[in-house]
C-alpha cells in the first residue's frame, strides 16, 4: 500500500517545467567532418545524455497540441551578452523531442517559443516549461 502511495505521488508530482542547467548552444551542436559533412559534436551528446534523464523524470509528455513553450533564462549580465538566446532554443526542444515530452519540433505541435531573461549571479540555468494552446 505504501509504495502504491509513493508511485502516484511521484506521477501527480511530475510538471510541465524542468530546470536545464548550463544551456547549450546551437553555434556548437555540429562539428566538421571530411568533405564538409557535419556530425553532432561530442559535448553536445555529453549534454544531451545528461540532461534527457533529468527532463524525462521531472517533466509529462504533453497530451494536447500544439502547445507553447517558454524559455526562463537564468543568468548574469556577463552571460547573457556572450550568447545568443535563438541558440539556446534549437538544442532545448531537440531535447523536449528526445525526451518525449513531444513527438516532433514541427509547427503541429509547437506553435511558438517565448524566451524570457531574469538576472541570477552564479552559474546559468534555463527553467523550461509548456502548455497547450488554448
Amino acid at each position: 500500500m505504501k509504495i502504491l502511495y509513493l508511485d502516484l505521488y511521484k506521477v501527480t508530482m511530475q510538471k510541465t517545467s524542468c530546470i536545464v542547467h548550463k544551456p547549450f548552444s546551437a553555434n556548437q551542436m555540429y562539428v566538421p567532418i571530411a568533405r564538409g559533412k557535419m556530425v553532432k559534436s561530442k559535448k553536445y551528446n555529453a549534454w544531451i545524455d545528461k540532461n534527457l534523464p533529468l527532463m524525462k523524470q521531472e517533466m509529462l509528455p504533453a497530451s494536447q497540441f500544439p502547445i507553447n513553450v517558454e524559455l526562463l533564462v537564468m543568468a548574469n549580465h556577463l552571460w547573457r551578452m556572450k550568447n545568443d538566446s535563438d541558440n539556446l532554443v534549437k538544442p532545448l526542444i531537440d531535447l523536449l523531442v528526445r525526451a518525449e515530452i513531444i513527438p516532433d519540433d514541427t509547427s503541429r505541435y509547437v506553435e511558438n517559443f517565448h524566451v524570457r531573461y531574469l538576472y541570477i549571479p552564479g552559474d546559468p540555468m534555463v527553467r523550461i516549461s509548456y502548455e497547450p494552446v488554448e
